[in-house]
């Protein structure tokens, strides 16, 4: 079986790849499978993405470090065209279905990986009576503006918030320039992580939300994560999609 460790801007992803030719998604059967795999390999990895299908028709899965399960994950969607495509150039474009929608992966070089986010995956909720906002991309990201890093009760909501039955991931956002965010993301599942794809397709979305729309190209924001890693969202308004890219390293080749 081919399997990829990588570092995803501080997040470490194992990518497997169990595909057997099916055409056709078997999400329950896949599920199973990909669960016991998930199991199997203990590396050190913040998530297991495993794929499925066919080299025509593909789909992954995804599950955290304490073996639950995620719709979606936009770090290991990141590293997906580096995972088929294993030669150094650059690769225009590598599809995948999800259970929850389908996304285009992309080499951009040979040490940086993006992943194109349809726009109508991204739904964003009203806010909260505190100011927060709620962003659904497949995986629920709860968002929290701040103005000073990092105040002990904006700590002990992210904590308490990631964790529990109805855990969400939690984020704390401060400006620090135009475009610019410094970024704390608590993942469901993992904790505080070092950095999250989802957190920032998430944010940039609550953040066009509260600002006037606008149909002409915007620059790209830069999210800053506890890693010191960025990730830098693109957003395309003629495309009505989101690209999240950022650096992409192969730690470790477990293929057999």
């Amino acid at each position: 079986m081919k399997g990829h460790l990588y570092d995803a801007a501080g997040n470490r992803i194992l990518w497997l790849d169990a595909r057997d030719g099916r055409s056709e998604p078997e999400y329950n059967q896949s599920r199973i499978a990909g669960f016991e795999l998930s199991r199997r390999f203990e590396l050190g990895q913040d998530l297991t993405a495993v794929l499925f299908g066919s080299a025509e028709s593909q789909h992954a899965l995804f599950w955290n470090a304490d073996g639950s399960y995620e719709m979606m994950c936009g770090n290991a969607l990141r590293c997906l065209a580096h995972f088929i495509c294993t030669d150094p150039f650059p690769h225009d474009l590598v599809a995948v279905e999800t259970q929850y929608a389908n996304y285009l992966s992309r080499k951009v070089d040979a040490t940086h990986g993006s992943v194109i986010i349809p726009a109508r995956t991204v739904r964003v909720g009203t806010p909260e009576r505190d100011g927060d906002l709620f962003v659904d991309v497949g995986t629920p990201h709860r968002i929290r503006l701040v103005k000073q890093e990092w105040l002990e009760h904006d700590l002990v909501d992210a904590t308490s918030h990631c964790n529990g039955a109805n855990a969400v991931n939690f984020d704390l956002v401060r400006k620090v320039a135009p475009f610019q965010y410094r970024v704390r993301t608590f993942e469901r599942g993992v904790g505080e992580t070092s950095s999250c794809g989802t957190a920032a397709v998430s944010i940039v979305a609550a953040l066009n939300v509260r600002a006037a729309p606008s149909l002409a190209p915007q620059p790209s924001d830069h999210l800053e994560f506890a890693s010191g890693e960025q990730l830098i969202v693109t957003y395309d308004p003629s495309g009505e999609s989101y690209e999240v890219a950022g650096r992409v390293a192969l730690l470790q080749d477990l293929s057999k």
